[in-house]
Parts: C-alpha cells; structure tokens; sequence
C-alpha cells in the first residue's frame, strides 16, 4: 500500500523500535552465557536518512530507508562478568522499557496520523 512519507517515516520508526527490543530481548537471553558480548542496534543513522527522505521533492526520494541498513554491533562495555559475560541485565530492562515507550509514543503519533488523514478524506468528499 503506498503511503506518504510521514507515514512511511513512523512506520519505519516503529520497525526500528521493535527490531531494537529483539536485539534487547537476546541479550537478556543470553545474560548467563559465558563469553557472550552484549550486542546493541545502531539506528540513529538509519532514522537521520529516513527523516531526510521526508523532506525531498518526490523525484529524488528512493523508495524506503532499506532496514539492511540498521547495524546490529558488539556493545562495548566497562563490566564484564567472571564468565566474560558483557551483559548488565539492569541496563537491558531500562534499554527494553525505554524502546516500548518510544514504541508506544510511535504509535499513537501514527494513529493520531490515520485520524487527519480519515478527517481530511470525509471533508473534502
């Protein structure tokens, strides 16, 4: 379905919240795995260009921001288990809450979008 851009632009935001909790959610997983490194999801990158996409004249935006774009890495961290485990499970339950929130907040700002677009639909028909 195609959508405009500001659409597209939440759409993508909560993509990228949800693919953050997954990687959030492995580490948590793996919190008693020996020699397991946290890892984290760079995407500040990846909503800069999709936020950028908003804003060019429609000849010269591609299609979508791809998601191979979003880049799982190692966290590095200062604490590292006797196991040589990186994973501080406190700071993951922040970082998971902290990512429903934003995924929350996406949501409602893409249903309060879906209300303009049907009011602005039943005014003009």
């Amino acid at each position: 379905m195609s959508t405009d851009r500001v659409t597209n632009l939440l759409e993508t935001f909560l993509d990228v919240q949800s693919r953050r909790a997954q990687v959030i959610a492995g580490n948590i997983a793996n919190a008693d795995t020996p020699e397991y490194t946290a890892k984290e999801l760079q995407f500040e990158e990846y909503l800069q260009k999709a936020v950028k996409e908003v804003d060019l004249p429609l000849e010269e935006t591609s299609e979508k921001v791809s998601e191979a774009e979003l880049k799982v890495i190692d966290r590095t961290s200062t604490t590292i288990g006797l196991d040589g485990n990186t994973v501080d499970v406190g700071r993951e339950m922040s970082d998971l809450a902290q990512a429903g929130m934003d995924f929350n907040l996406g949501a409602k700002m893409l249903q309060a979008r879906f209300r303009l677009l049907r009011s602005a639909i039943h005014e003009g028909g």
